[in-house]
C-alpha cells in the first residue's frame, strides 16, 4: 500500500464520519418525531456518499451496510416517514458502518441479517404509511435539500497548525529583538523604523489567523451526545432528550480535546443523578421526558459551557453546607461525596465531579454548579477561548519574569502593611483579608517592601494577593508548553517569550486559589548561596525549550549556556573552559542526543562529563539505548519530577 493508497483511505473515513454525524443526528430527530421528510433525504443522501467512496477503494462490508440504510431510507421517503421500531436498528446499523470504516471485519453480516429479519416480519416494507397531514416525498433521484452557500474547507493536519504558530512566534519575537537593536542603536533610522512598524501590524495579522486556525465550534465535538442521553436514559429507565445551543461557539482545539470526555461525565451525571424515572416525575408534576441543555456562550474573555437538567437537584442540606465548603462545587468535588441513589457502572462514588474540576482547572478554567432542589442543577465549565494567544499581566519577582491571565486579574494595589487571616499574612481590601502569596521564590512572609505592588487574583468568588517587585504591563503572548523542564510541576499554565528574550511563566490562577498555604516554588536547592553555581549545557532545537531550560536553571543558581544540536554542542563544549554538566534533548537534527553522548564519551578530555538526556522518548529501547550511549540520568518529559530532575543535576556537578 503507497502513502497514497492510505492517504486516500483517510480521507474516506474522515468525510464517512462527517456522514455518520449527520445520519445518527437524522435519525435521533425522526425517533424524538421533530423529524420528517427532509431527515430523511440527509440520511439517504449520506448513506449514498458512504457507498459509492467505499465502494471505490473495495470495502465490502462498508458498502453493503451502506447500502442497507439507503434501501430503507429509499423506502421511508416512499412512504413520508420511517416505523419508529426501525430506527433503534438502524443507529446500530450506523455504529457498525462507522466500525466497518475503521477496519472492524465481521461486523456487517448480523446486522444485514437483522434487517433482513425485519423487512421479513413486516411485509417486506420498512415504512409505514404517510403521517397524517405530510406529503409523502417524490419519486425518483434524490432532491437536494436547499442549503445555505458554504465557504469552501480543508481539511489541515493539527500537528502542521501548531509548527505554523511556532514559526510565527519565532517571527514575532526576531522582529521584537530587531526593535530593541533599533532602539539601542540611537537615533537616525527613522525609515528602519517606519518599516518595523508596518511589519508589527502584519506579523500581528499574521498571528491572528493562525491562532483562529487553531479554533473549532464546540460542534465537532457535539455529535455524539444526543445519542449517548438517549442510551443512557434508556439504560435507567428513564425518559430524557438532549437540546444544544451555541455550538457554534469557538475553543481552541486544545481545549476541545480536553473536554469531551468531561462533558460527556456531565451529561451522565445529569441522567443518572438528576432526572428522574417517569413515574416520579409525572408525580411531582413534570412532563415525563427529562430535559437537559448543553449551552455554549461567551462570557467576557471565557468561553461558559453549560449543562442543566429539570431534574430532581441537589439535596436541600447539601445546597445549605455550600457555604461552609466555599462553594457548591467545591462540596460537591469534595472525593468520595455522592449524590446518587445508589453506585452503579453510570452513578460512580463521588469522584466525578472532583476529576471534572481538576480537568478544568488545568486548562485555566474555573468551575460553577447551582442547584434547586426539585427543580434541577446547573453545572457550568468557565474556559478560555485559545490556550495559544492569551492577555496577560507581567510582573517580576525574586528576578523572574511571570505573567497572569487578565481574566483573573481583580486590580493591583499597593501593600504597605499586612493582616492575619488563619496565621498567613494578608492584605486587607475593602474590609476583607485576602491571603498573600509569595511563588515561594525569594522574599518571604514579613520581608513586605513599603509601597509594593501585589495582584489580586479573583475567580469565582475567591481572592489572592500575589506580591511583585515590579509590574511589567500587560501584553497578548503566546503560550508555549513548558518543555522538560516543568512539564510535571502544577500552578502553571505554560510560558511566554518576552520582546527582551526573557521567559514569563503563566500561572495558574486555580492552584493558587485553591492551594492557599501551598507556596507554589520553582524548587531552587536549599543551599544555592552557600555554594559556587555549577555550569550547564543545555541542548534542544527548539529556541523556547532551550530559554525557558536556561531561565528555570537559572533560577535554581545555575550558569547556562545553549546550543541548538548535537554538533553545536560539540564545539562549545570544546570552547568553554569550565563545564560541569549537559542537558540534552534526544530527537534534534544533524546530530541527536545519543549521538552527542557517544562523542561526549568517545572524547579522551571530556568522556567523563555528566550528561542528563531529557526526551519524550520512553519506550524500553530507548531507555536501553540511553544506558548503551553512557548517559548519566534519563529523564522522560511525561514522566518528569521538577524537584528529582533538580536534585539528579545537584548530585552530578557536586560530584
Amino acid at each position: 500500500m503507497t502513502a497514497s493508497d492510505e492517504e486516500i483511505r483517510e480521507l474516506v473515513r474522515a468525510e464517512a464520519g462527517d456522514c455518520l454525524q449527520r445520519i445518527e443526528a437524522s435519525l435521533l430527530a425522526l425517533e424524538s418525531g421533530a423529524g420528517g421528510v427532509e431527515e430523511i433525504d440527509s440520511i439517504l443522501r449520506d448513506a449514498h456518499s458512504v457507498k459509492g467512496s467505499a465502494a471505490m477503494i473495495g470495502w465490502e462490508e462498508s458498502t453493503a451496510l451502506a447500502h442497507a440504510i439507503e434501501e430503507r431510507m429509499e423506502r421511508g421517503r416512499e412512504a413520508g416517514s420511517i416505523p419508529a421500531e426501525l430506527i433503534d436498528l438502524l443507529l446500530r446499523a450506523a455504529d457498525g458502518l462507522g466500525r466497518a470504516v475503521n477496519g472492524e471485519q465481521g461486523v456487517a453480516p448480523p446486522l444485514l441479517a437483522e434487517l433482513t429479519a425485519f423487512d421479513a416480519e413486516h411485509g417486506g416494507e420498512s415504512a409505514e404509511a404517510s403521517t397524517e397531514g405530510e406529503a409523502a416525498a417524490p419519486h425518483g433521484p434524490v432532491a437536494a435539500a436547499p442549503t445555505a452557500e458554504r465557504s469552501p474547507t480543508i481539511r489541515v493536519d493539527a500537528a502542521k497548525v501548531d509548527r505554523m504558530l511556532d514559526a510565527v512566534g519565532e517571527a514575532v519575537l526576531h522582529h521584537r529583538r530587531l526593535e530593541h537593536a533599533l532602539e539601542a542603536a540611537g537615533p537616525g533610522i527613522r525609515q528602519a523604523s517606519e518599516e518595523l512598524d508596518l511589519g508589527d501590524v502584519l506579523l500581528a495579522d499574521l498571528q491572528d489567523s493562525v491562532v483562529q486556525l487553531r479554533t473549532l465550534p464546540l460542534s465537532v465535538i457535539t455529535s455524539p451526545f444526543p445519542r449517548a442521553v438517549r442510551d443512557l436514559a434508556a439504560e435507567q429507565a428513564k425518559e430524557a432528550s438532549l437540546e444544544i445551543s451555541g455550538a457554534e461557539t469557538q475553543l481552541d482545539r486544545v481545549i476541545l480535546d480536553g473536554i469531551s470526555e468531561t462533558i460527556v461525565h456531565l451529561l451522565r451525571n445529569a441522567v443518572a443523578h438528576g432526572i428522574e424515572s417517569p413515574e416520579e416525575r409525572e408525580r411531582a408534576g413534570k412532563p415525563r421526558l427529562g430535559r437537559i441543555e448543553l449551552r455554549a456562550h461567551q462570557r467576557g474573555g471565557m468561553v461558559a459551557i453549560e449543562v442543566a437538567d429539570d431534574g430532581r437537584g441537589v439535596a436541600a442540606e447539601l445546597v445549605s453546607q455550600a457555604g461552609e465548603a466555599g462553594s457548591l462545587a467545591d462540596l460537591l468535588a469534595t472525593t468520595g461525596l455522592s449524590t446518587a441513589e445508589s453506585v452503579s457502572e453510570i452513578a460512580g462514588r463521588g469522584v466525578g465531579l472532583d476529576a471534572v474540576k481538576r480537568s478544568v482547572e488545568r486548562l485555566g478554567g474555573g468551575l460553577e454548579v447551582r442547584s434547586e432542589p426539585g427543580r434541577g442543577t446547573e453545572v457550568t465549565l468557565l474556559l478560555p477561548l485559545t490556550l495559544a494567544l492569551m492577555r496577560v499581566l507581567l510582573f517580576e519577582w525574586a528576578g523572574q519574569a511571570f505573567a497572569l491571565p487578565m481574566t483573573a486579574v481583580g486590580r493591583v494595589v499597593a501593600v504597605s502593611d499586612t493582616t492575619s487571616l488563619g496565621n498567613r499574612p494578608a492584605v486587607e481590601i475593602e474590609g476583607r483579608a485576602v491571603p498573600i502569596s509569595w511563588l515561594g521564590l525569594g522574599a518571604g512572609p514579613g520581608e513586605v517592601p513599603p509601597r509594593s505592588p501585589a495582584v489580586i487574583v479573583e475567580s469565582l468568588g475567591r481572592q489572592m494577593a500575589v506580591m511583585c517587585e515590579a509590574l511589567i504591563g500587560e501584553e497578548e503572548v503566546v503560550i508555549k508548553s513548558l518543555g522538560a523542564i516543568l512539564a510535571g510541576l502544577d500552578g502553571y499554565l505554560g510560558a511566554a517569550i518576552l520582546g527582551d528574550g526573557r521567559i514569563a511563566l503563566v500561572l495558574d490562577p486555580n492552584h493558587l486559589l485553591d492551594a492557599p498555604r501551598e507556596e507554589m516554588a520553582l524548587d531552587r536547592p536549599a543551599d544555592v548561596s552557600a555554594r559556587s553555581p555549577g555550569t550547564v549545557l543545555v541542548v534542544d532545537d527548539q529556541f523556547s525549550a532551550r530559554e525557558l531550560q536556561r531561565s528555570i536553571l537559572e533560577v535554581a543558581g545555575y550558569r547556562v549556556e545553549v546550543a541548538r544540536d548535537g554538533r553545536e554542542a560539540l564545539r562549545r563544549i570544546g570552547e568553554m573552559t569550565e563545564l560541569d554538566l549537559v542537558v540534552t534533548d534526544v530527537q534534534m537534527p544533524e546530530m541527536d542526543g545519543f549521538e552527542l553522548v557517544e562523542a561526549i564519551r568517545a572524547d579522551d578530555v571530556h568522556r567523563s562529563l555528566p550528561v542528563v538526556l531529557v526526551t519524550s522518548l520512553g519506550d524500553e529501547a530507548s531507555r536501553r539505548r540511553g544506558v548503551e550511549v553512557g548517559a548519566d540520568a534519563y529523564v522522560v518529559k511525561n514522566e518528569f519530577d521538577q524537584e528529582a530532575l533538580l536534585e539528579t543535576i545537584e548530585r552530578l556537578t557536586a560530584g
